[in-house]
């Protein structure tokens, strides 16, 4: 089968632009398919896990679209003793776009909001409370954030795979490129029509008001005190629990 692997983080715009390219019915159906959350069940195997993301996220022409953060392939290597992405490769002619968020604070504000409110999704209402700032939260995201990047950047170095690389903020005004990249890995032909989506930006004043305020923070405060453990946690355990929205582990080098 033919199919696409968008590898990138949660904030990157990543939801907004795979329901553009989910509602063509042509393109597979982008999802972090690797939470068994929204699978709907726990996988036994690897090859249950792969069967299942093929299905999920497949549209009838038979193509397969699947989102992916470094946290998936750190847990399918823990929980299966296998890179869920290089057998996905091996097995299936799969296609790879990076796509990348240059604004590394406002994403970090963002999955703060998001992770306080429990809105992930401008479609979800009334999910939680009103976020409150926290600096801590937002230094804490941001390294983290740089941290999958960097993942990102070294995995596809040492493996040598080819891929295509965007950025959430040139495709703000016009998604066409990434939808058109998308097509390409999956050799089909779009039809020349606009895209549509019930999600919006969420992005509004508040944002801007705690970015306002984490820059005169960052300035005043000592920035060292409010960063993860030795930065970005060096263990994958701490790494998968901060961006699972768990309480990370203390004291763990």
């Amino acid at each position: 089968m033919k199919g696409v692997a968008i590898l990138t983080e949660a904030r990157s715009g990543s939801e907004w632009l795979g329901s553009l390219a989910n509602s063509t019915g042509l393109l597979g159906q982008s999802a972090e398919w690797l939470d068994t959350g929204n699978l709907g069940f726990k996988p036994k195997s690897l090859d249950e896990l792969l069967s299942a993301a093929i299905d999920r996220g497949g549209t009838a022409n038979g193509r397969f679209a699947v989102k992916l953060f470094p946290r998936h392939l750190h847990w399918s290597q823990a929980k299966y003793g296998a890179d869920f992405l290089a057998e996905c490769i091996r097995r299936h002619a799969l296609g790879l776009v990076l796509l990348e968020r240059r604004d590394r604070l406002r994403q970090a504000i963002s999955y703060c909001r998001a992770k306080a409110s429990g809105q992930w999704r401008s479609t979800m209402s009334g999910a939680g409370t009103v976020p409150q700032y926290d600096f801590a939260g937002i230094c804490q995201a941001y390294f983290l954030i740089g941290q999958s990047y960097a993942f990102w950047e070294a995995y596809l170095r040492i493996t040598g795979l080819p891929y295509d690389h965007l950025f959430y903020e040139d495709l703000l005004d016009d998604p066409r490129p990434y939808v058109a990249s998308v097509a390409r890995h999956l050799s089909v032909e779009i039809p020349d029509i606009g895209f549509e989506t019930d999600l919006r930006l969420q992005r509004d004043t508040l944002t801007e008001e705690w970015v306002e305020r984490f820059q005169d923070d960052a300035r005043s405060k000592d920035l060292l005190a409010h960063l993860p453990e030795t930065v970005a946690p060096r263990n994958i355990d701490n790494l998968a629990r901060f961006l699972f929205k768990k309480q990370m582990r203390i004291g763990q080098a």
